[in-house]
């Protein structure tokens, strides 16, 4: 019951529509979340159920009125989506460089324009990689890039502010406590989350935070990303992309993941559950103080 009561805490009910209250998200799960009649087995005996089921759409996104990419998608964030995309792949390197990102919504097609010198990264990037959908993605790091934000490093996170934070993160996922069938990012200042994100695949909801990040131009010098998911090689070069430094995630890195993270100077903390967590990399931003 006490966990019930927290999750019930984090969500306001209007007129019966679920919706976070967390800011950033603003995401009405009727947007993506079905009924569905089925038979369930349990306690030794089938039975007739209904159950809520994800909802899932082929986005298309068009650069420079060229087909380009085809995702497997959750109909939410499109716009950042289809930014960070671009932005975690090494395309963009500033929100000034997309002139324009139109949704057309009844046709689930995204409409991107870039600037000439975006193009033409996009043009030698075509020719270099071949392009997956939401399960996978190219990896790209760019080294001339700040790896670990603009502003001076000065964060620092005691072991109650990132149980907290992956607290926080469990509470705020409506659509994974309906569904079961979605991964989530959030963007994170040390006490609370701040923007969050969720997609069918690990890739997109990391795409989607980064999107946020390009599109705003926000500052992620202080900032903390919380994950559901494996941290894998892709998944932190995309981290690395936006300049935080601090990710936590309830899964576990992979070992290159890890190699890389050292490489960057990105915090790396996982296996974050049940009063405990592991640090793999970029343990002097954490207080080795259990009353910290």
């Amino acid at each position: 019951m006490a966990v019930l009561a927290l999750i019930l805490s984090k969500i306001i009910l209007i007129h019966g529509i679920w919706i976070n209250a967390y800011q950033g998200m603003g995401v009405m799960t009727e947007d993506v979340v079905r009924k569905i009649d089925l038979q369930q087995f349990k306690h030794g005996i089938f039975k007739d159920f209904q159950d809520l089921i994800i909802d899932e759409d082929i986005l298309k996104i068009f650069i420079n009125d060229k087909e380009c990419f085809n995702l497997v998608f959750s109909m939410v964030h499109t716009r950042e989506l289809a930014a960070g995309m671009l932005y975690t792949q090494g395309v963009v390197e500033d929100r000034s460089e997309i002139r324009s990102i139109e949704l057309d919504k009844e046709s689930q097609v995204c409409h991107v324009v870039l600037d000439e010198t975006a193009t033409q990264r996009f043009e030698r990037f075509r020719k270099e990689r071949q392009t997956r959908g939401s399960s996978g993605g190219s990896f790209v790091v760019n080294q001339e890039r700040p790896v670990s934000g603009t502003g001076t490093d000065t964060l620092r996170l005691g072991p109650g502010q990132v149980l907290s934070l992956i607290q926080q993160h469990w509470d705020a996922s409506v659509l994974f406590h309906r569904t079961g069938a979605v991964h989530s990012a959030g963007l994170c200042s040390a006490e609370q989350i701040l923007h969050y994100f969720e997609d069918i695949g690990r890739h997109n909801a990391v795409d989607k935070l980064a999107g946020d990040v390009v599109l705003n131009r926000r500052d992620v010098s202080d900032k903390i990303a919380t994950l559901s998911c494996r941290m894998s090689l892709e998944i932190i070069g995309k981290l690395i992309r936006t300049g935080i430094r601090v990710v936590i995630s309830n899964a576990a890195p992979t070992l290159s993941a890890v190699h890389l993270a050292q490489a960057h100077d990105l915090t790396v903390i996982g296996f974050a559950r049940d009063n405990r967590f592991n640090v793999y990399t970029g343990g002097h931003r954490i207080i080795m103080d259990p009353t910290g």
